[in-house]
């Protein structure tokens, strides 16, 4: 089971996640990503990872979509901080290809 809950304030919107970040709850959260994250506007996203208990790949597929779309994470143990920092070099190495793919074509 995964808790989605999302603050809003003038300057940020914080998501604080709560238990397994796998299968069907990882569905759940790309969800309702797309859907709370289209009005955020020009606003800082955060989500809270500090109480998640597994991520699976569907997991991860839907951390490194967020984060491709600029959101700050917070972790609370090790293996979550190492998973984030690969995600974080898997999404650069994206944009570069993507960016070097849109420079050959020109």
């Amino acid at each position: 089971m995964l808790k989605i809950t999302i603050t809003d304030s003038a300057d940020e919107q914080r998501w604080s996640l709560q238990g397994q970040l796998a299968g069907q709850w990882a569905t759940e959260l790309k969800s309702t990503w797309r859907e709370a994250h289209a009005i955020v506007g020009k606003r800082r996203c955060i989500v809270d990872l500090i109480e998640v208990t597994s991520i699976d790949r569907n997991g991860e597929a839907i951390l490194a979509e967020i984060m491709s779309q600029g959101a700050e994470f917070i972790s609370g143990d090790v293996y979550t901080e190492h998973l984030l920092r690969d995600l974080r070099h898997k999404v650069k190495r994206s944009r570069v290809n993507r960016k070097q793919d849109d420079g050959s074509d020109h």
